[in-house]
């Protein structure tokens, strides 16, 4: 018989060998449930046993931790992994103020850390409808205070220099860096310098220039400014931002300089002509905020050259020359 040209009939495949294929199916179900119930298993035991036993707080001085705490709304027995950290750190800025920051950490197996950081009152300011606040360095409002009682112990107002006579002391001038004095300059005082002196210290009532006392700490009072009606722990806003904007600026300078301590009053009724009453001792004239921060390094200077029993007008105004002026008050 002739076969050629037929074709060799198809090779079928063993039923064993399509059983085969399907054998791995199975086996990966079973490792999904196996995934599923080892899950499970540990998503009950977090449910179970991490569970919030101690809730430390570090970093307060102002508030009390129990009122962290509470303020956190974090309590004993809620879940370690399933609190919501952001929305309890932003309870806890809300309810007070004088809190800054705000670092919540968990520690296995049952344990919340609250780190917080406090901002304290830099200086007071009345409101648009005559209240007085305290405000921190970054202009957010703390707290209303009662401004019947001012800090009468700092009222003395400086007594300016004599317009007639102004004595004026030698002022040594920094070269580039304020702290490396060299030489001593005298300029003759100009009539107008002193008498500026002298209408500043006699425009200012005692009542005005007066600090406040808050926690035992003097806080310096902003004149000049009016800010309109503020809300605990918001940023204020000025009727005039011009002088509020200068009066943060003098306080950023201030910080960290030790001087801030001594201010009773900054006044930036006139941004441009900014004047600071020291312990009650001296006027300072700083002009506007144009090289306010060399200013400052000048005044801590001049200040450390003065005796403890000089007073008078302090002028950096450098509206002549580049040199400070001093008028002792005799």
């Amino acid at each position: 018989m002739n076969t050629q040209g037929r074709k060799s009939p198809p090779v079928r495949r063993s039923g064993r060998s399509d059983a085969g294929k399907r054998r791995p199916s199975s086996g990966v179900g079973s490792r999904l449930l196996i995934m599923a119930a080892i899950v499970a298993a540990v998503i009950f035991g977090v449910a179970i046993f991490f569970k919030v036993n101690t809730v430390e707080v570090q970093g307060n001085a102002i508030y009390s931790a129990e009122e962290i705490r509470s303020a956190s709304g974090i309590q004993k027995g809620d879940n370690l992994f399933t609190l919501n950290k952001e929305a309890a750190a932003g309870s806890i800025k809300a309810s007070l103020p004088y809190v800054e920051t705000v670092s919540i950490i968990r520690f296995l197996p049952d344990k919340i850390v609250i780190e917080v950081k406090e901002s304290d009152a830099t200086f007071a300011v009345t409101t648009d409808t005559n209240t007085t606040w305290l405000i921190n360095s970054v202009g957010k409002a703390l707290e209303q205070i009662s401004d019947s009682a001012p800090d009468s112990a700092l009222t003395a107002e400086p007594t300016a220099p004599d317009a007639e006579a102004p004595v004026e002391e030698p002022v040594e001038q920094p070269s580039e860096n304020p702290d490396a004095a060299s030489g001593e300059q005298t300029q003759q005082p100009s009539d107008t310098a002193g008498t500026a002196g002298r209408d500043t210290a006699a425009e200012a009532s005692a009542a005005d220039n007066s600090a406040i006392q808050a926690d035992g700490k003097r806080i310096p009072r902003i004149l000049g400014v009016t800010v309109n009606s503020p809300t605990v722990g918001s940023v204020v806003t000025a009727t005039n931002p011009a002088s509020l904007n200068a009066a943060l600026a003098v306080i950023a300078e201030l910080d960290g300089t030790g001087l801030l301590d001594h201010i009773v009053s900054i006044n930036t009724e006139k941004e441009y002509d900014i004047v600071l009453q020291y312990d009650g001792r001296y006027e300072i004239r700083l002009g506007g905020t144009e090289e306010l921060s060399y200013k400052i390094d000048y005044l801590t200077v001049i200040l450390s050259k003065l005796s403890d029993f000089q007073a008078g007008v302090i002028d950096l105004t450098f509206s002549d020359s580049s040199e400070a002026r001093f008028y002792s008050q005799e």
